[in-house]
C-alpha cells in the first residue's frame, strides 16, 4: 500500500513539473531533497556555478533500563562547476564541506534503584568531498541529480565519561554518493 501511494505521489509529481515547462523560463533558486536525507537550496550564481547548502538532523529515544537520548545535526555546502551541457544533462565537479554534531544521553538506572549519573558524548566532525555529477533537466522548474565521489572527515568524540577530558579523535576517508531532486520557485 506505501509504494503504491509513493509511485502515485512520484507520477503526479512528474507530470506535474512535465506540464508546466512549456511557457517558463528555468529557475534560478530552487528547493533540493536529497539522499542520504538531506534538504537545501540550490542557487545558479552564474550558468557555470551554482551553490548547494543542505541540511539533515535526527532524534532518537530509547527507553528501557538503560535509557538513552541522541540529537544529531549536520550542514554541507557544495560548489557546482558545471562543466558541459548535453541537451537536458548537465555534467559538474562539486567541491564540499560539510560539519556535524552529535550529541547521545545515557541514563541507567540500577535494578536496586540506585540512579547513575547521566552520561553525555558529544561528537562533532567536519570534513570535505569531491563529488562528480549529473543533473537531468526533464522540465523547467524539476530536475534530478545524483553524484559519486571521495570524502575526508575529522571526527572528535568526548567526553567518554563524564568529568574527564578524555577525548578521541580519528580521520576517515571514503566514497559518497547521493542522489535527489531539485523543485525551482
Amino acid at each position: 500500500m506505501r509504494i503504491r501511494r509513493f509511485l502515485y505521489l512520484t507520477t503526479g509529481l512528474f507530470l506535474f513539473a512535465g506540464g508546466t515547462a512549456g511557457a517558463q523560463e528555468p529557475g534560478k533558486a530552487g528547493l533540493t531533497m536529497g539522499f542520504p536525507g538531506s534538504i537545501g537550496i540550490l542557487w545558479h550564481a552564474t550558468d557555470k556555478v551554482a551553490i548547494r547548502p543542505d541540511f539533515t538532523f535526527a532524534r532518537s529515544t530509547l527507553d528501557a533500563q538503560a535509557s538513552s537520548s541522541t540529537w544529531s545535526f549536520g550542514t554541507n555546502i557544495s560548489a557546482l562547476l558545471y562543466i558541459r551541457k548535453y541537451e537536458n544533462v548537465r555534467t559538474y565537479f562539486s567541491p564540499r564541506f560539510s560539519y556535524s554534531r552529535t550529541s547521545s544521553t545515557l541514563s541507567v538506572s540500577s535494578p536496586t534503584q540506585l540512579v547513575f549519573a547521566d552520561q553525555t558524548t558529544t561528537t562533532s566532525a567536519t570534513g570535505g568531498a569531491g563529488l562528480f555529477g549529473a543533473q537531468y533537466s526533464p522540465a523547467a522548474r524539476f530536475s534530478v541529480f545524483g553524484e559519486a565521489g571521495l570524502s575526508f572527515s575529522h571526527r572528535a568524540t568526548g567526553p567518554l565519561l563524564n568529568n574527564t577530558s578524555t577525548k578521541v579523535k580519528g580521520n576517515g576517508w571514503g566514497t559518497t554518493a547521493g542522489v535527489g531532486v531539485v523543485f525551482y520557485f
